[in-house]
């Protein structure tokens, strides 16, 4: 892990502008995650109030906008394409908060199974089983835009996301949790967020934004030889108006002899902007 530290700790070093008479007091929840900062994928993920808000690009461009309401429960998620509104989804719930609507078509839960179904005639059908936490764990659909998606969880964390694309496994990512980064700041203003996308977009899981602690890294499967390994560094030795909490994971690619074959960054959480 010494090349993905270097690289992580350099980086840091040579954007930090502060000085050390600076004497902002920090906030001490997380306000923003940026998601593979510098490249054309970057989505800047902003939080406030502990919940997830938008998600933007990096020019702030908004994608999509998370509303609540006053159990902090997802009630409408809007997408947008250029600026303008493109997709929107509203979500009702029932008196023990499983989720009643979407869109005004109904869900029927079933509690026994913890599973969600739902039938729009002879076009498609869903069936959604999930975790305690209300979190997908089987995820299938029929008929039209068939798929399925099957996620597995321990103590919290989500230790492995499978998407299969007519009947093939199409993506794989077993997660491995070491302990090393602890709690995941991320999941709590996620987690009203994932409990929606579980029945709209599983693809949302990709990355394991939802599991309790942050892993030490993944492997792909069988067809994969790579190992993607976490790599964590904190800026707080190299701008001191950075709380102590603000730090990065780059993901360190490593072939099945331990060499890097890659480094790229995942993820910069930000307490102070």
């Amino acid at each position: 892990m010494k090349k993905i530290l270097f690289f992580f700790i350099t980086a840091i070093a040579l954007t930090s502008c502060s000085s050390e008479s600076d004497t902002v007091v920090p906030p001490t929840t997380l306000q923003k995650v940026v998601f593979y900062s510098n490249t054309p994928n970057e989505r800047q993920w902003n939080i406030s109030d502990d919940l997830l808000r938008n998600i933007t690009l990096a020019d702030g461009t908004v994608v999509e906008e998370f509303i609540y309401d006053s159990h902090n429960r997802l009630v409408s998620d809007i997408k947008y394409t250029g600026g303008l509104v493109s997709e929107t989804t509203t979500i009702t719930y029932n008196a023990d908060n499983t989720i009643q609507s979407i869109n005004g078509l109904p869900y029927a839960y079933n509690s026994s199974t913890r599973t969600y179904t739902y039938s729009y005639g002879s076009s498609f059908t869903i069936s959604c089983q999930v975790n305690s936490d209300f979190l997908v764990e089987n995820f299938v659909r029929t008929g039209t835009d068939a798929g399925e998606y099957h996620m597995a969880y321990s103590s919290g964390d989500m230790t492995s996301f499978e998407k299969i694309n007519s009947g093939s496994t199409e993506i794989i990512k077993n997660f491995h949790f070491d302990g090393l980064y602890g709690a995941n700041p991320l999941y709590n203003a996620v987690l009203a967020v994932a409990r929606v996308k579980s029945l709209t977009d599983p693809n949302f899981f990709i990355d394991g934004v939802a599991s309790t602690s942050i892993a030490g890294g993944y492997d792909r499967g069988a067809s994969d030889n790579h190992y993607y390994s976490y790599g964590y560094s904190s800026s707080t030795s190299n701008n001191p108006t950075h709380n102590d909490k603000d730090f990065s994971i780059g993901i360190e690619v490593l072939d099945n002899s331990m060499n890097t074959v890659g480094v790229y960054s995942f993820a910069d959480y930000i307490y102070q902007f």
